[in-house]
C-alpha cells in the first residue's frame, strides 16, 4: 500500500515534467522534419520559378527578361523621383528644425515656414516613404526574377558580366572571374574586399540611424511646440505609424524571411503516386521516433491512449 501511494505520488509529481519533456522532444523532431529556411526575396522568387511546368519553361526567355528589366527600370525611376521629392522636403524640415530660414518649391509652388507647414510636409514625407517601400518591394521581386533569367538565358561564362549590367545595386564593382578557375584572389585581396563590404554596410547603417534620429527629434519638437494644437500631435502620431509600417514593409520584403520547409510531405505525396510502399517507408522513418515515444508514454499513463476507429 505504501509502495502504491509512493508510486502514485511520484507519478503525479513527475506528470507535468514528463509531458513537457515529450512535447519538447516532439517540437525538436518536428523542426527536423520540417526545418526552417532563411531566404532572401530574390532567392524565393528564383526557387518558385524553378518549379514552373516544363511546358511553360520555354516562355522564360530573353523577351521576358527584357520586359522585366524595362518594368524594373520604370518602377525604379518612379521611386527615384519620389525619393528626390522627399529629399527636398527633408532639407526644408531640417532647416526648420535648426531655425534656418529656407523655402521649398513643390510643383512650382513656394512653401515657407509657417505654423502647420512642418506638420503637413512631415506627413507627406512619411506617406511617400511608405509608398517608396512598396515600390522597392516590387523591385526586389522583379530583380529576383531577373537574376533567375540571367542564369537561364545567358551562358554561365558571361553571367557575371550580365549581372553587373542589369543588377547594378547588387554588386560593388568587383568582378569575380568564373572562366579562369586557376586565377584565385590573394588573401590580401579577399580581406580588402571584405573590409570594403563591411564599410559599405556600416555607412548604410549609420545613414539609417541618422535619418531615424533626425525624424524622431523633429517629431518630438513638433509634439512639444504644437503650433496648430491637437492637429500637430495627430500629425506626429500619423508619421510614427507610417514609419513603423515602412520598416515592417522593408523587413518583410527586403530582408531574409523564415520559411517552413514541408518538402518531406511533398516527397511522400509523390511517392504515394509512384510507389505506395516507398511512401510508407518514408513516413515510417520520419515518424518512428515520435510514435515510439508516444506509445511508451501511453503505456505509462502519462498520455491518454488514442481512440481507433474499428470500421
Amino acid at each position: 500500500m505504501v509502495t502504491s501511494v509512493r508510486e502514485r505520488a511520484w507519478f503525479w509529481l513527475s506528470f507535468p515534467f514528463v509531458r513537457f519533456g515529450f512535447f519538447s522532444r516532439e517540437r525538436r523532431r518536428q523542426r527536423f522534419r520540417f526545418p526552417r529556411r532563411w531566404l532572401m526575396p530574390q532567392q524565393i522568387v528564383s526557387l518558385d520559378l524553378d518549379m514552373v511546368d516544363d511546358d511553360d519553361q520555354p516562355k522564360l526567355d530573353r523577351n521576358l527578361l527584357d520586359l522585366l528589366v524595362a518594368r524594373r527600370d520604370h518602377i525604379k525611376g518612379n521611386s527615384s523621383r519620389i525619393s528626390l521629392f522627399n529629399l527636398s522636403l527633408s532639407v526644408f524640415l531640417l532647416a526648420t528644425y535648426f531655425k534656418v530660414g529656407a523655402d521649398v518649391s513643390v510643383f512650382g509652388i513656394s512653401i515657407k515656414d509657417s505654423p502647420g507647414v512642418p506638420e503637413f510636409l512631415l506627413a507627406i514625407n512619411a506617406t511617400m516613404a511608405l509608398y517608396i517601400s512598396s515600390l522597392q518591394a516590387n523591385v526586389a521581386i522583379l530583380e529576383g526574377a531577373i537574376s533567375h533569367l540571367i542564369r537561364k538565358v545567358f551562358p554561365i561564362g558571361i553571367s557575371n558580366v550580365v549581372r553587373a549590367a542589369l543588377l547594378t545595386e547588387g554588386t560593388i564593382g568587383k568582378y569575380f572571374p568564373i572562366n579562369v578557375p586557376h586565377l584565385v584572389f590573394t588573401d590580401l585581396h579577399r580581406r580588402l574586399g571584405n573590409l570594403l563590404a563591411y564599410f559599405a554596410l556600416l555607412i548604410g547603417f549609420g545613414v539609417v540611424i541618422i535619418i531615424i534620429a533626425f525624424n524622431v527629434a523633429l517629431m518630438v519638437s513638433i509634439w512639444r511646440e504644437s503650433t496648430i494644437g491637437f492637429y500637430s500631435k495627430l500629425a506626429v502620431a500619423y508619421v510614427a505609424v507610417c514609419g513603423c509600417f515602412s520598416f515592417l514593409f522593408m523587413f518583410l520584403t527586403r530582408l531574409p524571411t523564415s520559411f517552413t520547409d514541408y518538402s518531406l510531405l511533398h516527397r511522400i505525396q509523390i511517392a504515394e503516386q509512384l510507389n505506395p510502399k516507398h511512401a510508407e517507408e518514408i513516413r515510417t522513418n520520419a515518424y518512428r521516433a515520435s510514435n515510439e515515444d508516444l506509445m511508451e508514454l501511453e503505456l505509462r499513463g502519462f498520455i491518454k491512449p488514442r481512440a481507433f476507429d474499428g470500421k
